[in-house]
């Protein structure tokens, strides 16, 4: 960071002036750019979790150098939904996720999972980047349809307790499915 030497002056006759110290300081400029410490992956969310969440915050260490702070931006190309601080680093999804795909009575406006780069920059110009991915979790929002018939068959009286009098079916494939139960309504006969 410093140097020191001495000049002297030295005539034709071999006259030497007096020794004259001198100092040379080397300004240490900003020169390493900053190293994003924020991970690849964004907390997965819930679908239909609300618009305006903050989905993800970027960190970065600018130690390695001299640092006047430094700022986040989102790369080209970055998903138009999304919008970054660029001083705190929090990235905001705009619109409700919905991760329903095509699902719902042609509706093609699901995204089950935005991707961005967040750049962050050291006030010399220094930038790095990261990819990152948030994965929209898709829940089962859509009730089971009930295929069987409203009718069961007649059986006769006296015929025995016990028997299967009614098989009722659904189709469960409107959106996800983990399994149907059945019951009775409240209403029912007892």
């Amino acid at each position: 960071s410093q140097y020191s030497f001495t000049v002297v002056a030295t005539d034709a006759a071999g006259n030497e002036s007096e020794a004259q110290s001198v100092t040379l300081d080397i300004n240490n400029i900003d020169d390493t750019a900053p190293i994003i410490t924020s991970g690849d992956t964004a907390a997965a969310i819930d679908e239909n979790s609300g618009a305006g969440l903050v989905i993800y915050t970027a960190t970065a260490d600018d130690s390695a150098d001299v640092s006047d702070g430094v700022t986040f931006s989102l790369a080209a190309g970055s998903d138009a939904a999304l919008s970054i601080d660029a001083s705190t680093g929090q990235v905001t999804l705009a619109t409700n996720p919905n991760a329903d795909i095509g699902e719902h009575s042609g509706d093609s406006s699901g995204q089950n999972q935005y991707s961005f780069t967040v750049v962050a920059t050291d006030a010399a110009g220094n930038s790095s980047d990261q990819s990152v991915t948030l994965d929209i979790i898709n829940l089962d929002e859509i009730a089971p349809t009930i295929t069987s018939g409203d009718t069961a068959d007649a059986i006769d009286e006296n015929s025995g307790a016990g028997q299967t009098i009614y098989t009722a079916t659904t189709d469960d494939s409107a959106d996800i499915s983990e399994g149907v139960t059945f019951s009775l309504s409240e209403d029912s006969d007892a």
